[in-house]
């Protein structure tokens, strides 16, 4: 998918996300759907976030704003190739499996632009999101594996610790299984936290954990 095209999906479900804060869903969606088809449109519905502020949308609270030291050691050797990211760095405190005794966990930075980050976490240092290896990913910004509005209704409505909207994307399994996906915005930029076959509780806790990381 193209930079733009992440873009437009980025754009998509933020702007689901704020539909649905204010109470337009299922068959709503569809028609908003068709309100971002063309390109100023879209600028415009995605600079519309930001002017949301009378319903819940998340921000992070001062305490976590002040952990910005307190990044987690597996992304800790990342933090120089994420200079020059524009959109706020957040990662999890957090991650499932992590000091279970299932081994040590690695990350690599898979994707990095201007405008967003793709980190995978894996059980082996050059995993990359290789299936018998991967344990789940983190996004900021527009990425090709951000669900899009075309994806909403596959999701479910759930809250973060803070009360802001989030949507759910269970695993699905076939000749593997894939990840459990939440998706959630900060303050006008759309995060993901994925994990392996994960359930919605993991998904969660990892979500809640995000807090900035910096890359100076």
């Amino acid at each position: 998918m193209s930079r733009h095209g992440r873009l437009v999906g980025a754009a998509g479900v933020a702007l689901a996300l704020v539909l649905a804060s204010v109470g337009v869903a299922g068959p709503d969606v569809r028609h908003a759907r068709a309100s971002v088809s063309s390109h100023d449109q879209r600028a415009s519905a995605w600079s519309s976030l930001n002017a949301v502020s009378a319903r819940p949308r998340s921000s992070l609270p001062a305490r976590m704003m002040a952990r910005s030291a307190a990044v987690n050691p597996v992304f800790r050797p990342l933090l120089p190739q994420l200079k020059g990211v524009t959109v706020p760095v957040l990662l999890p405190t957090y991650i499932p499996l992590q000091n279970a005794g299932n081994g040590r966990l690695y990350a690599t930075v898979d994707d990095r632009g201007t405008y967003s980050y793709l980190i995978d976490i894996g059980f082996t240092p050059d995993c990359r999101g290789a299936t018998a290896c991967r344990l789940g990913e983190v996004t900021g910004g527009p990425e090709v594996d951000t669900p899009t509005i075309f994806d909403y209704p596959r999701g479910r409505h759930v809250r973060l610790r803070n009360g802001a909207l989030a949507l759910y994307y269970p695993y699905t399994c076939g000749a593997g299984c894939g990840d459990s996906v939440l998706v959630f915005q900060v303050d006008g930029t759309v995060y993901t936290a994925s994990l392996k076959a994960g359930s919605l509780s993991e998904v969660l806790a990892m979500a809640n954990s995000f807090a900035p990381a910096s890359a100076s």
